[in-house]
């Protein structure tokens, strides 16, 4: 059945990593709440081949820097997500297209390196129209992973970070992934902005919290803890990780098996 709502959903990819999007558009195209009309705005410095769909739109965007196969090792990531529009720089960034997405009815923020498995989501699986904004259980940070022994959740614990959540602060056990968020377009506006804040002074400072981007979307949803719905875990499935390990059956793929082929490191 139709459903008359409008979804916007960004994609941030500049360089090999727009070698994810003909994927990610295909698969969250065809199965992601295949009821509603999606429209995708997409910032990448690549091309598409041949006539662009209606439901894209194209936002030309480059990097600040040039990044080389070594920037991706994992001892230089911290710089990387520094330096990245993809990584704190990604609020600036959707700032771009605040007024495009505040004609939706919903905005969903997905990582480039996503993408849907054969089964469609829908609507009522998904939103929950009492909750303004929503988020993801990170999967190896719950019980739903067999490996996982509880502990001390990776939340910014400096101080001097607008990301801190310290130790007892906490509230719960969820912690969320940075790769799937989003809401009703007003209340993500002002996630953005604030956010995009709290980022500046923080670099401004020489402060990188430990998980980026993540960090901040964390320390957000515990300053506005009601306004969040939690999307199971199914939603961000790690490709890189056996899925006989984990309680759920995918339904969205974050960081697939064959990402480093696909960005040809």
């Amino acid at each position: 059945m139709k459903n008359n709502k409008k979804i916007a959903i960004s994609f941030i990819g500049t360089g090999s990593y727009f070698n994810f999007f003909p994927k990610y558009y295909e698969t969250i195209n065809q199965y992601f709440i295949p009821e509603c009309e999606k429209h995708f705005f997409v910032f990448t410095d690549g091309e598409l081949d041949g006539e662009i769909p209606d439901n894209i739109t194209l936002i030309p965007s480059q990097e600040n820097f040039v990044p080389t196969n070594s920037d991706y090792s994992s001892d230089n990531w911290h710089n990387l997500m520094y330096n990245s529009i993809g990584g704190l720089g990604r609020f600036k960034t959707l700032k771009k297209i605040k007024e495009n997405i505040s004609k939706f009815d919903w905005y969903v923020f997905i990582d480039a390196d996503y993408y849907c498995c054969s089964k469609d989501i829908n609507y009522d699986e998904f939103f929950n129209d009492e909750k303004p904004l929503f988020g993801v259980q990170h999967p190896t940070f719950c019980d739903q992973w067999s490996k996982f022994a509880g502990g001390d959740l990776p939340f910014e614990r400096d101080k001097r970070s607008l990301s801190c959540i310290a130790k007892n602060e906490e509230k719960d056990s969820v912690y969320l992934q940075g790769c799937l968020w989003g809401g009703k377009p007003s209340r993500v506006l002002e996630l953005i902005d604030d956010i995009d804040k709290r980022i500046y002074e923080d670099t401004s400072n020489e402060i990188i919290s430990r998980a980026h981007d993540e960090s901040h979307l964390n320390r957000y949803r515990y300053d506005f803890i009601n306004d969040f719905h939690i999307l199971e875990p199914c939603f961000a499935a790690s490709g890189y990780y056996p899925r006989n390990e984990f309680s759920f059956e995918p339904r969205m793929v974050h960081s697939p098996e064959d990402k480093h082929e696909t960005l040809k490191l």
